[in-house]
Order: C-alpha cells, then sequence, then structure tokens
C-alpha cells in the first residue's frame, strides 16, 4: 500500500473524524419503517425511460427472477413465456390477477403496449433500447401479447426482467392524468406503492394493504433517502437515521465495529473494470480521433500493465472479490474462456516498467496532439467505489508517466456524450447484472448499443451481428468466444474484478435482506427485507 499512501489516497480511516462529527443522536424510526439511505440519483424520475433505468421499489417488469438463484421465474406479471422455434417471435401470456395500485384496475396486454411504446418512443433514454424494440407487437387478446422481429432474439426475456428496459404502467391512469399523474403518483403493481418524491432528498413507498399476490411486507413504510456523500451515508446508519446503507467496502469495517451487518446479494452482482471511451474504430465512423492516446494498441497494454489489480481489489472491496479478465465474460454465459485466465498474467500482469517501455515504443507523449488522458469520477447507485477507483487509476499511471487529469462528471452527461459519440475520456464501468453474452456484446461493442461505449471496430461488430443472427448453441458460442478473446488480445478495455452487491444494516432493525443480485443498482425484492422485531 506504499504508493497508496504517497500519493494521498483515502484508506479505511480517513474519514473517521468526519464521520463522528456528522453522527447524530436522535432516531427516524417512528412505527414500521425501514430507511435506506444510498447515493443521489444521477436523473430523479418517475419515469424509467426518462430516468437512469433503475426502476423504483411499486414496479414490477414481465419476468421475474427468484430471490436466491437469480434465474427467471414468473414472481411478476408475466404467467407464462416462450419463443418460436426461430426466436423472432416471443409470446407473453399475463396473469389474470394483476392489480394497479390506486384502483386503476387490472394489468392487461394494452398496458404492456402502452409501457413498451412509451419506452421506445422519442423521448426514451434507455440504454439498451434496440435490443427491446421489436418490429411489431400485436395485442391478442387481454392477458396475451406478442413481440415479433425479423431476426432472432435468443434471450428477449432479459429484456423483460430484472435489468431489461420494460416496467409497466397503468394506459387508464395515463388517459386519465397523463405523465402529471405519473410524475405525482405512479401506479405500479408490486407489494409497496409510491407515495411521494422530494427531489434531493429521496422517495417514500407504503405497503399495499391486500396485494393481489399475497405479499405483505414486514415494514409498513420503505423510504429511499438520498444523500450525496459516502461518510454521512453511513452517519445516517451509525446514529440510527437510517437502518440500511449502501456504503464502500473502506467505511464499512467502522459500521461493523458499531454493531452493524453486511449482507450480501446471493450472487455475483457485477463485473467492474474501466473502459476506454470514444473507441470508435469502425471503418468511415467520422467520430474515430486517431490522436487519442488510447487508440494505440500499445498504449492500451501499458495502462492495463500499469495497474496493480490486487491492491484496488484490497482497496475497493476489502479483498472481497474475484479477479476478472474481461468485465463482460462469465462462467455461466456462453463464450466463456477460460484459456484466457491462464493468459492475463503475461499480456495484464502489473509491471510499471514494462509499461513505461510500451509508451515510449508508441512514442507517448510526443507522437499525441493531446496526451492528458481525462479520467471521469462519477457517483453511480449500487456502486459507491467508484470516484475511489478514478483516483486509483490517476495514482498508477501518474506513476509510468501518463499525463492524466481527473474530470467531476454525472453519470447522465456521460451517457450524453456518449449518444453524441463524442465521450472521449477513460470512465470506471459495471457490467451489472452479468448480462447475458449477446446483450453485454451488442450494448457495449457496437454503434447501437449503451452510450457508455467502449471498443468498436469492423470485426468486433461483425462477430456481434453474427451472433445475433445464429440460433445454433454451438456456433453461438464459437462466435462468442471469437469476440471475447479478440476483445482480450486488443486489451480492449481494464477489467478488475467480479463482485457481489453489498449493504450494511442496523440488525437491531433488519434481521436480513434475500437479493440476487440482477438489477442495475444491484438490490431488488424490497418486500424481502425482514424486520428484526418479528
Amino acid at each position: 500500500m506504499r504508493l497508496l499512501e504517497s500519493a494521498g489516497v483515502p484508506i479505511k480511516s480517513a474519514l473517521a473524524g468526519a464521520i463522528v462529527a456528522l453522527c447524530m443522536s436522535t432516531s427516524a424510526f417512528a412505527g414500521e419503517r425501514v430507511i435506506f439511505a444510498t447515493t443521489v440519483p444521477q436523473n430523479e424520475s418517475n419515469l424509467f425511460w426518462g430516468g437512469t433505468g433503475e426502476r423504483l421499489p411499486s414496479f414490477q417488469a414481465l419476468v421475474g427472477h427468484d430471490p436466491i438463484t437469480g434465474k427467471y421465474d414468473n414472481s411478476e406479471l408475466a404467467e407464462e413465456w416462450s419463443a418460436d422455434e426461430t426466436f423472432t417471435e416471443w409470446t407473453f401470456k399475463l396473469k389474470k390477477d394483476a392489480e394497479f395500485h390506486y384502483g386503476w384496475g387490472p394489468v392487461t396486454a394494452a398496458d404492456v403496449l402502452h409501457s413498451y411504446e412509451l419506452t421506445t418512443g422519442p423521448d426514451s433514454t434507455i440504454n439498451s433500447l434496440e435490443l427491446l424494440r421489436a418490429q411489431s407487437v400485436e395485442v391478442v387478446d387481454d392477458h396475451t401479447i406478442v413481440f415479433k422481429f425479423d431476426t432472432p432474439r435468443t434471450d428477449y426475456a432479459f429484456q423483460h426482467a430484472g435489468r431489461g428496459s420494460l416496467v409497466i404502467y397503468s394506459k387508464a391512469q395515463y388517459e386519465v392524468e397523463g405523465l402529471d399523474g405519473y410524475n405525482t403518483r405512479p401506479a405500479g403493481t408490486a407489494a409497496y406503492q409510491y407515495v411521494e418524491r422530494k427531489p434531493g432528498v429521496g422517495v417514500t413507498f407504503e405497503r399495499v394493504p391486500d396485494h393481489w399476490q399475497g405479499e405483505q411486507p414486514d415494514f409498513e413504510v420503505l423510504e429511499i433517502r438520498y444523500v450525496q456523500e459516502q461518510a454521512t451515508i453511513l452517519a445516517l446508519l451509525l446514529s440510527g437515521e437510517a437502518s440500511i446503507a449502501s456504503i464502500p467496502r473502506e467505511l464499512q469495517g467502522q459500521a461493523l465495529d458499531a454493531g452493524k451487518k453486511v449482507i450480501s446479494s446471493k450472487n455475483p452482482a457485477m463485473a467492474t473494470g474501466a473502459i476506454f471511451n470514444g473507441m470508435y474504430g469502425k471503418s468511415g465512423d467520422p467520430a474515430f480521433n486517431p490522436d487519442l492516446p488510447w487508440s494505440n494498441v500499445l498504449v492500451r497494454e501499458a495502462m492495463n500493465r500499469a495497474l496493480n489489480r490486487q491492491e484496488m481489489i484490497d482497496v475497493l472491496y476489502d479483498g472481497r472479490a474475484e479477479p476478472a479478465v474481461s468485465w463482460l465474460m462469465d462462467s455461466r454465459n456462453e463464450g466463456f474462456v477460460p484459456e484466457l485466465f491462464d493468459r492475463f498474467e503475461e499480456m495484464y500482469g502489473y509491471d510499471p516498467e514494462k509499461a513505461k517501455a510500451l509508451l515510449a515504443e508508441a512514442g507517448y507523449p510526443d507522437a499525441f496532439a493531446d496526451p492528458v488522458i481525462p479520467i471521469v469520477s462519477s457517483t453511480l447507485n449500487g456502486n459507491p467505489e467508484f470516484p475511489v477507483m478514478s483516483e486509483l487509476l490517476q495514482v498508477y499511471f501518474d506513476a509510468v508517466g501518463l499525463q492524466t487529469k481527473i474530470v467531476e462528471m454525472d453519470w447522465p452527461t456521460l451517457g450524453s456524450m456518449g449518444r453524441a459519440r463524442e465521450s472521449y475520456m477513460i470512465s470506471p464501468v459495471r457490467n451489472a447484472p452479468l448480462r447475458p453474452t449477446e446483450a453485454a456484446l451488442v450494448n457495449f461493442h457496437t454503434e447501437r448499443g449503451t452510450p457508455y461505449g467502449g471498443f468498436e471496430d469492423d470485426k468486433i461488430e461483425g462477430l456481434a451481428n453474427t451472433l445475433e443472427a445464429t440460433i445454433d448453441p454451438d456456433k453461438r458460442h464459437a462466435i462468442a468466444a471469437e469476440g471475447f478473446t479478440y476483445l482480450f488480445e486488443q486489451y480492449a478495455d481494464m477489467p478488475l474484478a467480479t463482485v457481489h452487491a453489498e449493504v450494511a444494516v442496523d440488525p437491531t432493525v433488519v434481521a436480513d435482506w434475500t437479493f440476487p443480485g440482477v438489477t442495475t443498482n444491484s438490490v431488488s425484492h424490497w418486500h424481502l427485507i425482514k424486520s428484526a422485531q418479528k
């Protein structure tokens, strides 16, 4: 840790004084209220398609997840779903007893179509919109809807599950109240219903009486409280002002010392690392900038060689994470290449002297019109470690002679720059949850994917397109494996770790929370927060 300490990087005890000063003496708990303190979202909105794609606890999608295994199940609005033999037609059959909150009536296929049209409309900022959009959508009857495509969609259920692109709003509410109704008191279908939003403060929900699924959350009121500073979040937990807190692992020790408890997702929730934004390398792409230092593969290798990944994992995740050789490849998904683990140390291993030699071979800094490398520092729900990750990247890069600067930027601004094809900077990144292979490659390595895009060129675009059009499992595996191997050999990103999601709780208030780690911000299954008083 000498490198980090000499550079002034904050380690676990650095915030202790500030935290003590921030602690308050009174408790906000009254009755059956549970308060979850987390960082301020980048776009506070009740409109799922106009926000960050993180759905409120009051909403449901078509496809659910088992709370332990994370596998798809019918715990949300669809009773069943299936694809035809060509995977170009997907049919979803809705549960007949599903009801919207506040008396807005039963859930029908018309509500699904209405929500789909809003989500795929011109105001949508959903990242993976192209993977949701169908060639046509047909309402067969009140409880049957069919999505049709001109190419195969082998895992379209993913787009309707916890990390998917569609949650269901009431068409009846829209017809009476318009978007004002959604902004004021949107009707969802989950076991908690929306009460109010106070911008910059938080959102409150209440338990639904006689919920149509028979679910009865332990807590009458659920409050998500937004807090800007991590030290303040910890202070709220320590003082009893919050009973659940999303805090970096570097602060968890202080919570544990105070008698708090850490609860982890049942499955790995994400893979993290950093990406080379702005690598628009397809033939003739006007957005390509050859003067970017990381447009040179030697510089990309040098930046990877500069990173002491084990030290980063120790600092960011208290050692409780598994090293990753790719932040998109997962052993549970098609295309997994175990041989890349055998090659990782040779190609990516921490070697500052090798990094310096590679930079010299690339002619850095003189060969580049602007050798300064901007590193985005931003907060993101579910990833409280990201600002510290940016600081660590700067420390390691500076140590091998790279010129850097930290750029404070909120996540929507980075997304807007990505959509404009102008995001020429380095940034921390997550694959949360660990997406199916096809969705991962399309989202992050093709022009039609997420705005938080990385490396693009003709080869990876072609492989992603071929994968989409292929049904045979063996051929799909081979195509995906070729893609992951190619990205690995091109040093297309800077992989770091596979991580479980963790929250700290007050065990006198919260006994347990079972969530599988399958959503954007990793937490879900809010109705399974268990009271210590019951």
